[in-house]
């Protein structure tokens, strides 16, 4: 049986990290939903700061729920915003509902398979500024997070302007991220990549998070500018030719 519970943060009163099974999965801070602690959900939060307007409203689909860390920081920072949760684990949507209840403003969080609700929001014609995909745990993730058809109809659910998220748990030598880059190619031969990690990852030396961005045609300049200039340091993010040589080396 899967143990879930949180633990407070002892460098915030009101910081609690969600653990499944003793390991940590996310982290929220109830009295400032701002404030995201883990380095690759702040850099997540850059990539929305810079999507649009400061303070304007977005739509959001999230796949995977874990505390709901960033919905909350987009309720925060975009008031109004439209934001979908989708998380297969009933029993964690449960407890984080108990113990860390999510504002009641235009947050729907659905019990689902992520690959299923994305092929019914499709249907139903919807569309969204950002589609953040984080379902890793540990360093595993579901077949179809590196699915080119599954990649395609979350490139295929954006708004103009709009962009693909991905966080990616990645063992040093970075065999996660080249996957994940080489399915969106195959989902979209056209479509822009942008990764960003902490120095230390990116230069494949170490285990660690890096976020894939991903758009159907040019991704907003915004982004790359806010992720470099935003931390946590150091910092290397990576686009077009530069993202290719760190992929594939010289051709």
């Amino acid at each position: 049986m899967t143990r879930i519970e949180f633990e407070a943060d002892v460098f915030s009163p009101h910081g609690l990290t969600l653990l499944v099974d003793g390991s940590a999965q996310s982290h929220v801070d109830l009295g400032d939903p701002t404030r995201l602690f883990f380095e690759y959900l702040r850099r997540i939060g850059h990539v929305v700061d810079a999507i649009a307007a400061p303070g304007a409203p977005i739509a959001v689909l999230h796949l995977g729920g874990g505390a709901l860390t960033l919905p909350r920081y987009v309720d925060a920072t975009r008031p109004g915003s439209i934001q979908v949760v989708v998380d297969h684990d009933a029993e964690l949507i449960d407890v984080v509902r108990a113990k860390a209840p999510w504002p009641a403003s235009g947050i729907e969080v659905h019990i689902e398979d992520a690959a299923e609700a994305v092929r019914a929001s499709a249907a139903r014609g919807e569309r969204f500024d950002v589609v953040v995909i984080d379902v890793y745990t540990h360093l595993d993730a579901p077949a179809f997070v590196d699915d080119p058809g599954f990649l395609a109809a979350c490139l295929g659910l954006l708004g103009e302007g709009g962009v693909v998220v991905v966080n990616i748990a990645d063992a040093a030598g970075l065999a996660r991220l080249r996957t994940s880059a080489r399915a969106f190619a195959r989902a979209d031969a056209g479509a822009e990549l942008l990764a960003v990690g902490d120095t230390h990852v990116i230069d494949g030396g170490e285990e660690g998070n890096t976020v894939l961005v991903a758009a159907p045609g040019t991704l907003p300049p915004a982004v790359a500018l806010r992720l470099e200039a935003g931390g946590p340091f150091p910092v290397t993010v990576l686009a077009g030719a530069k993202l290719d040589f760190v992929l594939w080396g010289a051709c």
